[in-house]
């Protein structure tokens, strides 16, 4: 690719990505690493990792990617990701670049037949999956096959979980290593976290390089960020931890997440600090679907406290604004 043509592919990529932002005036512009992931993924097909805080825009890399690599007749993008709460906040973000997105996860088992359907008629730009699906057999056999094959960008996102300790969080990301070396040769592989030491950083650059012909593109930057701040209270037992909770809550900037271990805990937090007056909502891997949203949309507009949430509401979640996260026990 030419210089005049790369300078071309920039161009298209900032406009992408003035409408993934909303920038009407067109004046938004790719950071420069950003602008070499793209131009590693569009231009070179290459592999690359991308190590950066969260915030600052690992999303932006892989949505703009997608667009321009559908631009040149590229198949879908095929984005495993772990962060459930995510896909929904990706789903809406992708709509507004002009992108199809859609997700197969363990919450819309009822919509996995017509998705398939669309991304076999080429109606999908970009196909989130969570890596459960990818030890699921009849997926694994029936599904994975094709989508492999057809696929024209594969994002794995939280990539720490390719590493060795990453197993032990995500064992479905052993999968993916065995997905990585049958690609069909020239098909462009983004891996983003922001969790990650020098050495997971080396061994997924590694994973990344095999059967590529070629090592991986490695974009690091600082992890650090200003706003965040680490406290660690000391209490003799869950008594006091939940009196505590219940006579400070309300000292707690804005709203957050309260974590606990289990379901069971979840439910008697979020009974307990609603007798205390507080507005908080339980969500558990026993919440209803349609629940689940009102309570992520309840979240995000301030209406409640806390969510008072177990794993099932991942690691993650896209709220600029959030006040705190507190693991309780």
């Amino acid at each position: 690719m030419t210089n005049a043509e790369r300078a071309a592919l920039r161009a298209s990529a900032d406009s992408v990505l003035a409408r993934l932002v909303g920038d009407a005036t067109g004046a938004a512009r790719l950071r420069e690493d950003q602008w070499r992931a793209i131009e590693a993924l569009v231009a070179d097909k290459r592999r690359a990792l991308v190590v950066q805080r969260t915030g600052w825009g690992k999303s932006a890399v892989y949505f703009v990617a997608t667009s321009l690599l559908r631009a040149q007749g590229g198949g879908p993008t095929v984005i495993v990701s772990p962060l459930l709460a995510l896909m929904r906040n990706q789903v809406e973000a992708a709509a507004r670049a002009g992108i199809s997105a859609r997700t197969i996860n363990s919450s819309n088992s009822e919509e996995w037949d017509t998705i398939q359907a669309e991304v076999a008629a080429g109606e999908v730009d970009v196909l989130l999956v969570s890596p459960e699906r990818l030890n699921n057999p009849d997926f694994r056999d029936q599904v994975l096959p094709a989508l492999s094959a057809a696929t024209g960008l594969l994002v794995v996102d939280e990539a720490h979980c390719i590493s060795d300790w990453g197993h032990d969080f995500r064992p479905d990301y052993r999968r993916l290593r065995t997905m990585l070396a049958e690609l069909p040769s020239g098909v462009p592989v983004l891996a983003t976290t922001a969790t990650a030491n020098a050495r997971v950083t080396a061994d997924v650059a590694e994973q990344l390089g095999t059967g590529a012909g070629t090592d991986a593109l490695v974009l690091r930057g600082a992890l650090d960020r200003e706003s965040l701040s680490l406290n660690v209270l000391a209490l003799p037992d869950a008594a006091h931890r939940l009196a505590w909770l219940a006579d400070h809550l309300v000292d707690l900037p804005g709203s957050g997440i309260i974590y606990t271990l289990t379901v069971a805990a979840a439910e008697e937090v979020t009974a307990y600090l609603r007798q205390c007056g507080h507005t908080v909502t339980s969500y558990t891997g026993r919440t209803e679907n349609a629940d689940r949203q009102q309570a992520e949309e309840d979240l995000l507009a301030n209406r409640v406290k806390a969510l008072v949430a177990t794993s099932a509401l991942g690691m993650g979640f896209d709220k600029p604004d959030l006040g705190f996260v507190v693991h309780l026990g």
